[in-house]
């Protein structure tokens, strides 16, 4: 029997990689004819080296979930306390669809794609927020170090023209570099605090700003990627809603409430979606789920246009993050120019007091 300790290590190490391997084994099993328990057995003796490495963190995910079908609990509920919310939705609306393999290989082929939109958004953002430390540390280093020096030779408050802005380096190291950057952590600190709390009209406005608009988008991928697969799985859109309503965070919970309260009144899924006011996932997107709202296969509709979403968004990502990282290197080569005319000016300023 596992400890504790080994229980909540193994459910650390079964993170995204672990579980898609996982998702590909298990649907080519199901696809030869084997039922999950079967299937579930033979990847955990797998993954145990045939029972060598009983302590593999794989191997004991899926002993206990094994454990679980074979005390009555069904493949979604037993994998439950195991796999993040989204996983842990698309797996209990679809394992007892007509093709639960074909689900478990379109959910595999989304959740690739929504990782490597994340992928982009973090790697799009780190270089700039690397340049702004660069820029940060630049300025506090003339402003401490080159400024002070500088002073003995001609007192600061005579600097002019570009020398000036060596000046007020002088001035915000000394009296203002600690606390912009407390400012600065405590804004970011409050931003993401609220990403996923904020809601009501003046969050909607929000949402147009570049940071809100990541997130909305953000979310606004996962529900399309649920919600195509709960319908897939054979699920009513209300229904659908509904399953992802108690995991959602407020700011999704909002809108879905608004969409599900739409649905209640009568309207179609497109109508509702539409007529929430919050162009949440996607203004024109809605649009068009309002017009596929009224054929017959709006489940099939609906899991084309969260991929075709899902591959616009990963081009849209990367043309945000490439004027990012430009606006960036812009900013850097201004400083660097500011601090050489700077230098220079300064030096014209010193010679001729000198000579003076």
């Amino acid at each position: 029997m596992a400890s504790g300790f080994e229980l909540w290590f193994a459910k650390i190490q079964f993170g995204y990689q672990a579980r898609v391997k996982f998702y590909q084994e298990l649907a080519a099993l199901l696809r030869s004819g084997m039922s999950k328990t079967d299937a579930i057995d033979l990847l955990a003796l797998v993954a145990s080296d045939e029972g060598r490495k009983k302590g593999d963190p794989v191997a004991v995910v899926l002993n206990q979930v094994l454990l679980g079908m074979r005390n009555g609990l069904s493949f979604g509920e037993a994998i439950r306390p195991w796999v993040p919310p989204d996983d842990r939705m698309i797996l209990e609306a679809t394992e007892n669809s007509d093709d639960f393999p074909g689900q478990l290989e379109a959910y595999i082929g989304t959740t690739k794609k929504k990782k490597k939109i994340v992928g982009t958004i973090i790697g799009g953002l780190t270089y700039p927020v690397f340049l702004f430390l660069m820029i940060y540390g630049m300025l506090l280093y003339f402003g401490m170090s080159v400024v002070p020096e500088m002073g003995r030779l001609l007192d600061p408050e005579k600097w002019t023209g570009a020398a000036a802005f060596l000046a007020f380096l002088g001035r915000f190291a000394e009296s203002y570099a600690g606390p912009f950057l407390v400012g600065v952590v405590v804004v970011l600190i409050l931003i993401f605090f609220a990403l996923p709390r904020w809601r009501g009209k003046a969050r909607r406005i929000a949402d147009k700003l570049p940071i809100f608009s990541l997130y909305r988008t953000y979310t606004g991928i996962s529900f399309m990627v649920a919600i195509a697969a709960l319908m897939r799985g054979g699920m009513p859109p209300i229904n659908a809603v509904e399953r992802i309503l108690p995991t959602a965070n407020p700011y999704v919970r909002e809108r879905l409430n608004l969409i599900r309260r739409g649905m209640l009144n009568g309207l179609d899924f497109g109508e509702a979606l539409h007529r929430t006011g919050t162009a949440w996932p996607d203004y024109n997107m809605n649009l068009s789920i309002k017009i596929f709202a009224r054929t017959q296969d709006l489940s099939q509709q609906l899991a084309r246009l969260a991929a075709d979403w899902l591959d616009l968004n990963q081009e849209a990502m990367e043309k945000r993050m490439g004027t990012f990282r430009s606006l960036a290197l812009v900013a850097v080569f201004l400083v660097i120019m500011a601090v050489v005319a700077g230098m220079y000016a300064l030096q014209g300023q010193i010679t001729s007091a000198v000579q003076g």
